[in-house]
């Protein structure tokens, strides 16, 4: 099972949510995008982020059923 640094990729899609659409944001976009494929396990940067979501949704699912 794969470790899962949930600050992480809190951090890594919020950005993304916030990143313009300049040419600078281009080359931080695609490092976002790495980013996220290499700590979700999955190739494509679309499916990453889904992943990504996903992760994030089941997390705070579980904190409120614990809480």
């Amino acid at each position: 099972m794969p470790l899962i640094n949930f600050p992480l990729l809190h951090r890594l899609v919020t950005e993304l949510d916030l990143l313009g659409d300049g040419p600078e944001s281009a080359r931080r976009r695609e490092d976002l995008h790495y980013t996220l494929c290499v700590a979700t396990g999955v190739r494509e940067p679309e499916q990453a982020i889904s992943r990504a979501r996903a992760l994030l949704a089941a997390r705070a699912r579980t904190s409120m059923a614990a809480a």
